[in-house]
């Protein structure tokens, strides 16, 4: 007959527990928390059986309860974007003439960066951001269309 130890259950909702806070997923809380069920079980006496039903039954409810709540929270959470993907469609200033061979440099928001295009912008003009490549920024001439 297999049999389980009071150790057993607590190890193994402490190592899910423990795990859940590095994944964040709430699958291995309602894992911890059917071990913990399953502790309180065995301290009480009752037979391997049992206490694997409670185990098996938390966990299904918790799974059940959390994975709503997992998706309330998460929602509305912002897309993760690049840093620099935030100057797309903004306008600067060159101050360091850009070829279509080399790259040149921008000021942005106050910011300088590396700017390519593909056509040559000679320093003063304006220019706005078009696409990132990189840590580069691909501008064009503010008139062009």
């Amino acid at each position: 007959m297999i049999t389980f130890s009071l150790e057993f259950w607590i190890i193994l909702a402490a190592i899910c527990l423990l795990l859940e806070l590095i994944t964040g997923g709430f699958y291995l809380m309602s894992v911890g928390i059917g071990g913990i069920a399953a502790t309180i079980s065995n301290y009480m006496g009752f037979d391997p059986i049992t206490q694997l039903i409670f185990f098996a039954v938390f966990t299904i409810i918790f799974l059940i309860i959390s994975r709503p709540l997992a998706k309330k929270l998460t929602k509305g959470s912002p897309s993760k974007k690049a840093t620099t993907d935030r100057f797309i469609g903004q306008k600067g200033m060159v101050i360091e003439a850009i070829d279509s061979e080399n790259s040149g440099m921008i000021k942005i928001s106050g910011e300088l960066w590396r700017a390519r295009s593909e056509d040559s912008i000679d320093v003063g003009e304006e220019i706005v951001v078009s696409d990132v490549k990189g840590v580069r920024l691909i501008v064009k001439k503010v008139d062009e269309k």
